[in-house]
């Protein structure tokens, strides 16, 4: 095993002390949300609160109505219409979704995925003739196709129009296809570029529900389907952020309370039903059974689980793909045994390119995972089939697995796939000159690249492991790819005892405080018993989770790394703190240090030139949203009272003809905060700007500034109350139109009402189907975090621009005559 060198980002500081404060969460979420570029209130409050209300419109895609246009021809017409996925989790799941949408809504469809052995990857000729023969019109390909140039080129020629949905990296030459759904397409027109193969299906299946379904009787299915988009995206590996976080999230629930007897089955298989669930969980135990009998033989019964709704049926299949696990683990645990040999022969290389003729190519690219954790290394495994063989490739961050195969072009039939992970296919004479490329490319990278590095989060001590931090960190699920579960470090921990366990003594099992009081569990570390057993210290990597025994439920640390004294990168980063606030900066810009303030009072604007506009920056606060931009003329009715058109003086007073590299800022509006203010000078230092004014505060506008902060009044928020119980009388679920930019207050109500626990969104973008769930007791708006940050940030703000306004002269006047006001 490759000893792991620690590193850890240094706190801070006041950033994190702000967002604790206005959110009220703890210093170590706080310090840990920052670290992973969450440091915005607002950005902070939507990643603990994640909501459908935050999901794009499926009609983003540029393409989509030209997708629904010929479904539409097809369901008028009753032609067939084929699903054609992949053999893995996200191609199951993207097919069983597809599939039952088009069939509930009339649609005359069929499901297809490719033998794994038999067919391989991707769209297949074959498979096309024999769609052609079936009289299939429309083929919809899902999680593949954007590859298939030659492909979809026959599919045309024989008369089937192919609709491509995928989420792979495009080529640089795309299918002609009628309609190419990918968000890594360049102006695919859709605003999140992570989704996985099934989210790009649940967006068309989105579109389908809204524009052919009844809008009573499919109010539900779309959160119905959401357990499917949940499965397969933690399965293929995106990044849990963004709308792939909603999934999850929301997937999650619903699957707790899933519609499809498939999945129920193999939940009660996995000892999962009725328990909450987590995304480990599913990506362990469930997502493993599917995608065995895709490795193993044919995914067709995953396929078949997940459209059943024979009960009997379920559990059958359930216990079959629970069978195929096994004995995909048992095959597995075999080739990776055999490849730790042959590695371990000679000396470790930067890349590992292994082969043989009797490894089954369904698990080599498990098989390369794990040897991925075992040797920091990237794995490049090969069945060999032949004359042909079929590999799979997992690669380490910083080392592009896919621009590293297409270095070795000239030696490979096929590839494809990303930066973490790759599927090709070349002559199996070939295999030892990929070899001798890759790791020949491989010596360009640096060799630090090839020493892993554990990335800790945050220092805490032993008297800070708690249940209330375990249940603060927790906040932050779902856990996986993009989001990891907080790793958490202790220097110099107290060892009461170490000892092994487990069936094969394989675990270490540590008592850590003077007394033994705190339990941890270092899984596969049972190797370095000899070597940490007897130590009265230790450092250590964990993170937290709930150890459950006899129905007690108690804090215990889960093990990633220990080391007698840990190995720091750049050596042990102290944890920062800044005591300058924010405050203090802009007070000292307001005193002159940087920038000169003149009387806004005294410009004459229509005395400007051309060439001095050239060299005038406004900084606009009056809307929703502030943005810094030249001056346009478009603003002078509003910021320039009358009485200035009589200054004649304005070229005097301001200068602005002096110099060719000077130039005006002009401040239009308020900021809302001290931080804010320091960003906005810090825009103007950069911009070479150290003249400013001031204008649009004549007075104080509270009703825009609630605007900017995003703040509904306790009366509005009743207003918005009584409304939607009223609709929810006449029919429940139901639905509200969110189609304008008027509708950005009932938005940001539901918001907060579905966070109290109030109703449920069940899907829709512009149209959105809501399910009203009565008050079981009187409610408190506080509890709600969006509403009582909104609300503290508005008298924040307020508090703030009177501070500011009292510290410019020129404003000082206006400021008392709009309290007298």
């Amino acid at each position: 095993m490759v000893k792991r060198i620690w590193t850890m980002t240094s706190s801070f500081g006041q950033m994190s002390k702000l967002l604790c404060k206005c959110l009220r969460i703890s210093p170590i979420v706080s310090d840990i949300l920052i670290q992973r570029n969450l440091r915005e209130p607002e950005e902070v409050i939507e990643f603990l609160h994640p909501t459908l209300l935050n999901l794009a419109s499926p009609f983003s895609f540029r393409q989509m109505p030209r997708v629904l246009e010929r479904l539409s021809l097809a369901l008028e017409k009753k032609e067939k219409v084929l699903v054609y996925g992949d053999y893995d989790v996200d191609g199951v799941t993207s097919t069983a979704l597809l599939y039952k949408v088009l069939t509930d809504l009339g649609f005359q469809a069929v499901a297809y995925i490719p033998h794994r052995q038999d067919e391989g990857y991707g769209l297949h000729e074959e498979a096309i003739r024999r769609a052609a023969r079936a009289e299939v019109k429309v083929l919809i390909t899902v999680d593949c196709g954007v590859t298939a140039v030659s492909e979809v080129k026959i599919a045309k020629d024989l008369g089937i129009d192919v609709v491509i949905t995928d989420h792979h990296e495009p080529p640089e030459c795309l299918p002609e296809a009628l309609a190419l759904l990918n968000p890594k397409v360049a102006d695919s027109g859709y605003p999140f570029r992570d989704l996985a193969g099934v989210g790009v299906a649940f967006k068309l299946a989105q579109a389908l529900l809204q524009v052919f379904g009844n809008s009573e009787a499919d109010v539900a299915s779309e959160i119905s389907l959401l357990d499917l988009v949940a499965l397969g995206t933690i399965a293929d590996l995106v990044p849990l952020v963004g709308e792939n976080r909603v999934f999850v999230h929301q997937g999650l629930r619903q699957m707790e309370n899933t519609v499809h007897p498939g999945l129920d089955a193999l939940l009660q298989e996995c000892g999962l039903k009725d328990k909450p669930l987590k995304a480990g969980q599913i990506g362990f135990m469930v997502a493993p059974r599917i995608n065995a009998v895709g490795r193993m033989d044919s995914a067709r019964e995953g396929l078949e689980l997940l459209l059943t709704e024979d009960l009997g049926r379920a559990e059958e299949l359930a216990r079959l793909l629970t069978k195929e696990n096994q004995s995909r683990q048992e095959t597995e645990k075999e080739i990776l045994a055999e490849a730790i040999s042959l590695i371990e022969r000679e000396p470790l290389p930067r890349v590992i390119v292994l082969s043989s003729d009797h490894w089954h190519h369904g698990v080599i690219g498990i098989v390369a995972s794990r040897l991925v954790e075992r040797y920091y290394r990237p794995v490049f495994m090969i069945a060999e089939e032949g004359k042909e063989a079929k590999g799979s490739a997992r690669g380490i961050p910083g080392y592009p697995v896919l621009e590293q195969l297409k270095t070795q072009t000239e030696l490979l039939e096929k590839y494809g796939g990303h930066s973490a992970a790759a599927g090709f296919s070349l002559f199996t004479e070939n295999i030892g000159r990929l070899r001798e490329g890759l790791n020949r490319q491989a010596a360009a990278f640096a060799e630090t690249l090839f020493q892993e590095v554990l990335h800790i989060d945050r220092k805490i001590s032993l008297e800070e492991v708690s249940a209330d931090l375990l249940h603060d960190l927790e906040m932050m699920a779902p856990f996986g790819f993009g989001n990891p579960g907080p790793v958490l470090a202790m220097r110099e921990i107290p060892v009461h005892s170490v000892n092994t366990v487990g069936k094969e003594r394989n675990h270490l099992k540590f008592r850590f405080g003077n007394h033994g009081e705190q339990e941890g569990i270092a899984f596969r570390l049972g190797d370095r018993f000899s070597e940490l057993n007897g130590s009265a210290k230790l450092d250590a990597a964990f993170s937290l989770d709930w150890n459950t025994f006899q129905g007690q439920d108690k804090v215990q640390l889960m093990i990633k790394d220990v080391q007698l004294k840990a190995s720091w990168l750049g050596g042990e980063i102290a944890f920062e703190d800044d005591e300058q606030s924010t405050w203090q900066q802009v007070a000292a810009a307001q005193d002159g240090l940087d920038f000169e303030w003149l009387d806004w009072h005294e410009l004459y604007p229509y005395e400007w030139t051309p060439a001095d506009k050239k060299r005038i920056w406004v900084w606009d606060m009056t809307g929703l949203e502030s943005h810094l931009d030249l001056w346009a003329d478009s603003l002078l009715p509003n910021y320039f009272p009358r009485e200035t058109l009589k200054n004649r003086q304005f070229l005097d007073k301001t200068g602005l003809s002096l110099g060719e590299d000077e130039g005006l800022g002009l401040i239009l509006g308020l900021p809302l905060s001290a931080e804010e203010f320091e960003e906005g000078l810090e825009k103007f230092r950069q911009l070479g700007i150290y003249r400013l004014a001031i204008s649009g505060y004549q007075d104080l506008q509270e009703e825009r500034v609630r605007k900017q902060c995003g703040y509904l009044t306790r009366d509005e928020l009743i207003r918005f109350y009584r409304e939607l119980k009223n609709k929810a009388s006449e029919s429940n679920p139901f639905h509200v139109q969110l189609a304008s930019r008027e509708d950005r207050e009932l938005k940001a109500a539901l918001k907060i009402f579905e966070e109290l626990g109030l109703l449920h969104c069940l899907g829709g973008s512009e149209k959105i189907a809501l399910e009203w769930i009565p008050a079981q007791s009187r409610l408190d708006l506080e509890t709600s975090l969006r509403y009582r940050y909104s609300k503290e940030r508005f008298e924040q703000a307020l508090t703030f621009q009177k501070k500011l306004l009292a510290n410019f002269p020129s404003c000082r006047e206006k400021l008392r005559r709009a309290e007298r006001s």
